[in-house]
């Protein structure tokens, strides 16, 4: 399955969930890591045979304890980076035990999330995935809206199994309680509206309707329960200064939406894995987070691929990314044509990309190079076969230590934008000289020095 046909997902249960065979790494016979979940009703076991389950309590003699894990609110509060891990077409399996590696390389430095998209797949999977992923903090279950209203994205068809899960994106009437209860039947902790796309024809008209939703869903609000405001809009918004200062000034006037839940729909020329080099767009998403954080709102950035974590260092709360390309970049569809080869590829650290499985040999050869640390690399290089599963959480895994380091309270004086900067330049030195070529060069790196 490639990542063009991710989105017509062909799961309805949640059989996919059930089998979770203890990985190479998790039978070396180390000792355990637990960390104490939230209410206090247990432990999660975040490290060793068992990661990812959880216990009564982290008493024994092969047990140690992590650092706690927070709940909805606290990941939400600002203090440290939120890591999103978005459930792809592939591996869903394998989630809880990344997420609860994840928070054992990071402590208390990183908050947790996991987001599945409601179309497509069952309402039992949903809860299944969101009960499993102890170690996420924050739930969330994207309607998709922007499928209903797409303004001018480019969005591949809805297969009649999506139809049928989310009746209301072919025009069965739902109210926004119906739309909020969809999230909440399925795991949601953090409610998001629907998520319509922006109209850029009737820009004004476009923004009060999201806002008004948005405050139609504030008032079917439960005690205790959170919502974000969803926007979903082409890469315009942010690149063209109209309406780019119409968007910021709605944002700036509506006070009463403390998270914003952003998706920008990249070009389709940009190949899978890739980050976006267009000066232009960064500047946008950079001033939408610098708006963000001099306000005092949490910037949420899903399927943004490490631009995401770049844009920890201009003020954004935090990003999402999953092992697809479809997770990584929210593209405009190409349509047509069939299933395109699979490539081999690996996320490099030191590159702040991924690359081709043939270039890593000139990486490795540098005696500069770090090999990774991480759970995923021993089953990941033990062997001559490549393997898509351990390559994506190999990539997960770094992305989430990458943006624990760039944490407030171990960043430096510089901030989240100093721990950015640095890994920024020290990828540009690396990259000089190796000759990386195609789809391997990282391109984005010369622009994000630039604006940094």
């Amino acid at each position: 399955m490639t990542d063009k046909f991710d989105d017509d997902w062909d799961d309805g249960t949640a059989d996919d969930l059930c089998a979770d065979p203890e990985p190479i790494e998790a039978v070396e016979g180390r000792g355990r890591l637990a960390a104490r979940l939230p209410d206090g009703s247990g432990y999660l076991i975040v490290e060793g045979p068992g990661a990812g389950s959880v216990v009564a309590d982290s008493s024994g003699s092969t047990v140690r304890e992590a650092a706690a894990l927070p709940n909805r609110d606290a990941a939400l509060d600002g203090t440290r980076p939120l890591f999103l891990i978005h459930r792809s077409y592939n591996f869903a399996q394998a989630l809880p035990r990344l997420l609860a590696n994840v928070h054992a390389a990071a402590g208390a430095n990183l908050a947790l999330g996991v987001v599945s998209p409601l179309p497509h797949v069952s309402e039992d999977s949903h809860r299944t995935i969101h009960n499993k992923c102890a170690a996420a903090a924050v739930h969330i279950v994207d309607p998709l809206g922007y499928f209903a209203a797409s303004g001018d994205l480019r969005l591949p068809p809805l297969s009649n199994r999506a139809q049928g899960r989310a009746p209301y994106l072919v025009g069965a009437p739902a109210t926004v309680t119906d739309i909020l209860d969809f999230q909440r039947d399925r795991g949601a902790n953090l409610l998001l509206t629907s998520g319509q796309a922006l109209d850029p024809v009737d820009p004004q008209r476009s923004l009060d309707a999201v806002c008004r939703e948005g405050d139609n869903a504030l008032a079917s609000l439960a005690p205790g329960e959170r919502l974000a405001l969803n926007l979903t809009f082409s890469a315009r918004w942010l690149t063209h200064a109209s309406l780019r200062d119409k968007l910021l000034a709605q944002l700036l006037d509506q006070e009463q939406f403390d998270t914003w839940y952003v998706r920008v729909q990249w070009s389709a020329s940009l190949r899978s894995y890739a980050q976006p080099a267009d000066e232009q767009l960064l500047r946008g998403y950079q001033r939408l987070a610098e708006v963000a954080i001099d306000e005092n709102r949490r910037l949420l950035l899903p399927q943004t691929g490490l631009t995401g974590w770049f844009m920890l260092a201009q003020g954004a709360a935090g990003f999402g990314m999953g092992i697809s390309g479809t997770d990584q970049a929210f593209r405009e569809d190409s349509g047509g044509g069939g299933p395109a080869p699979v490539i081999e590829r690996y996320f490099e650290r030191q590159l702040l990309h991924t690359i081709e499985r043939t270039a890593r040999p000139a990486l490795v050869a540098d005696p500069r190079y770090i090999q990774c640390a991480g759970p995923y690399c021993p089953p990941l290089f033990s062997g001559a076969a490549w393997s898509r599963e351990y390559a994506g959480l190999h990539q997960l895994f770094n992305a989430g230590t990458l943006a624990a380091a760039a944490a407030p309270a171990i960043a430096g004086p510089a901030g989240p934008r100093g721990a950015v900067r640095r890994a920024v330049r020290a990828a540009v030195a690396f990259a000089a000289g190796k000759g990386l070529a195609g789809i391997s060069e990282p391109r984005h790196l010369q622009v994000w020095d630039r604006l940094l």
